[in-house]
């Protein structure tokens, strides 16, 4: 019946959206799919526009680092520093020593790394000359020449590569150094056509790889999130046993966490509201019936219309009142629906009269409450406060032991005022003590020696401390009684310390 209900629930959910969203797995898809396509453009772009310009790039700069290495050398290190680099860049070395007036130009050491060397292959005096008045003036001299490859064949539209000439002029032994360097790019157009192939494989490859991926990937995340919904639908249509499981991430195992709790806190909330019920039609029956019994013998029996009779419908009347406005005052604080008016008075004080109406109400009864009280100012609601006594020391007549006793402390020490309210009942087992505090709790275990109460009374003492920024708990063992307390800011000269 609860799995009908949750379909149905599940079901109404789905009609009443406004429109369908787009789910994880597709949107997952549609995000790794777009991200390697933005990869491979990427990829293509710095291939067909990039590749060749960066190339002669890093060859420019590769005879640059190797010219700054030879300007540096001497003359005894100077054939074995070209030897080193012009076979570490691939690169050609001449070196010309200028006569003072610059008419002298003789090779003085020459090496051929690779077959297309422009420079030893053209011996003409003007191309160095050329090179040599360049240099002077300017610190360098480039030269691009087109160049055919032995034994390759020249392309209908383009040269088979060109040759960078550089030189450099540097002082050395009294005179005037030329260095040229030269260095072979080679075309690239059947590197890029290659390149490009490559790339449309790649992208093909890369496409499918994603979006298999993207649907085992979806289906892993979205699995447990689907679980999840199916059990939160089952949860809305009150099956408060269901269990949610986490995916093996740490962002699903913390949301199932979080899930379970909350179905934990509603079956929880459930089952108080039953017993809120229960306890309730108990607890108004009772005088009710005691209200209505009493009323008929007035009516019906001569005689009967006795002021104990009456007292009895009035004790009873005031009984229901009780039970109606404690839970309108949880209903309240709960709600944040209080204000406070606070003002400063002596809690000593407030204990003592707390304790004197009790005694004089529960001492016939055989009840014995005493107190001890240190005295203290403290600034806050005086009707709440006292409230909040009264409550605990119903609670403490409800569920003190077979010698009725009852034990209130009051004292001020280190700027705080604190409040302790003893019984001597059977105690609170302690995994039932953070549960005391929720409104409509009520032990089953153990003796509670008057029996109306909603089991509102520990949950108002709460929500009226938490208002006043109080401190409070409870000391209770099983077999030796419970201390309820709580401490307030002491207030010293009309000012809270």
């Amino acid at each position: 019946m609860k799995t009908d209900k949750a379909a149905r629930a599940a079901e109404k959910a789905k009609k009443s959206g406004k429109r369908r969203l787009p789910s994880m797995r597709s949107k997952v898809l549609l995000s790794l799919v777009l991200f390697s396509a933005a990869v491979l453009l990427v990829m293509w772009l710095f291939q067909s526009f990039l590749f060749g310009p960066l190339y002669r790039s890093v060859r420019t700069t590769e005879v640059k680092k190797c010219a700054a290495s030879l300007k540096k050398c001497d003359a005894d290190s100077l054939e074995r520093e070209c030897e080193r680099l012009g076979r570490k860049y691939n690169i050609c070395v001449s070196v010309f020593t200028v006569g003072p007036a610059g008419e002298t130009r003789v090779a003085e050491w020459h090496n051929v790394m690779n077959p297309v060397c422009f420079i030893h292959s053209y011996s003409s005096d003007s191309l160095v000359y050329d090179l040599y008045m360049e240099a002077r003036e300017t610190g360098q001299a480039r030269k691009t020449v087109k160049v055919d490859v032995p034994g390759e064949g020249k392309t209908p539209d383009a040269d088979n590569g060109e040759s960078m000439i550089f030189a450099y002029l540097t002082e050395r032994d009294g005179g005037e150094t030329l260095i040229v360097l030269n260095t072979f790019v080679r075309p690239l157009a059947s590197t890029e056509a290659t390149l490009r192939i490559i790339t449309l494989i790649v992208t093909g490859f890369v496409i499918a790889a994603a979006a298999i991926l993207s649907l085992i990937l979806s289906r892993r995340l979205s699995r447990p999130i689907v679980s999840m919904s199916g059990g939160a639908g089952r949860l809305a249509a009150g099956d408060y046993g269901v269990r949610f499981g986490g995916g093996g991430y740490r962002e699903a195992d913390e949301l199932a966490e979080t899930l379970n709790l909350a179905a934990r806190e509603m079956g929880q909330t459930d089952r108080m509201r039953r017993d809120l019920i229960a306890n309730v039609s108990h607890d108004l029956r009772t005088p009710l019936t005691i209200i209505s019994g009493y009323s008929e013998i007035m009516r019906d029996i001569p005689g009967e219309m006795t002021a104990k009779n009456i007292q009895t419908v009035i004790d009873e009347t005031k009984t229901l009142s009780t039970l109606v406005n404690d839970m309108l005052e949880s209903s309240k604080l709960s709600d944040g629906a209080v204000t406070l008016r606070p003002e400063t008075f002596d809690m000593g004080e407030a204990v003592s009269e707390a304790v004197r109406r009790y005694a004089a109400v529960y001492g016939p009864q055989g009840y014995s409450i005493t107190a001890e009280c240190d005295g203290g100012q403290v600034t806050a609601d005086r009707m709440r406060i006292g409230e909040a006594l009264y409550n605990l020391l119903n609670n403490a007549v409800n569920y003190t032991g077979d010698d009725k006793k009852i034990f209130v402390r009051q004292t001020a020490r280190n700027g705080r005022v604190r409040v302790e309210i003893t019984d001597t009942g059977d105690g609170i087992p302690e995994e039932e003590l953070p549960l005391i505090w929720d409104r409509y709790y009520k032990s089953k275990e153990f003796h509670r020696r008057t029996g109306a109460g909603t089991g509102l009374g520990l949950s108002i003492v709460k929500n009226i401390l938490i208002l006043h920024g109080a401190e409070f708990g409870v000391r209770s063992r099983k077999g030796e009684g419970s201390t309820f307390w709580f401490e307030l800011a002491q207030t010293d000269n009309g000012r809270e310390e």
